[in-house]
């Protein structure tokens, strides 16, 4: 792991327990959104949605990756000083 991404998961504040995310309704950061979104697309055109991913459903492996795209985005705003 990235040693800034260490240091700002071991400073707090951001939840890194997917479960927990899911279960409380977290948001998803804006740029998991665009990128789910984008590579939802290309999949679907470009590859015949051979991947299948999903966002927005009850435990499935894309909403999962999505919240840890979260983690890692909002770990990179803390980086920036952005919260």
């Amino acid at each position: 792991m990235e040693p800034w991404l260490r240091a700002a998961l071991d400073r707090g504040g951001i939840e890194t327990d997917i479960n927990a995310r899911w279960e409380n309704g977290h948001d998803h950061h804006p740029k998991s959104v665009e990128l789910f979104e984008s590579m939802i697309a290309i999949d679907r055109v470009h590859n015949g949605s051979s991947l299948d991913i999903e966002i927005g459903g009850d435990g499935d492996y894309g909403e999962m990756l999505m919240f840890l795209a979260d983690i890692y985005f909002e770990a990179q705003d803390g980086r920036r000083g952005i919260k």
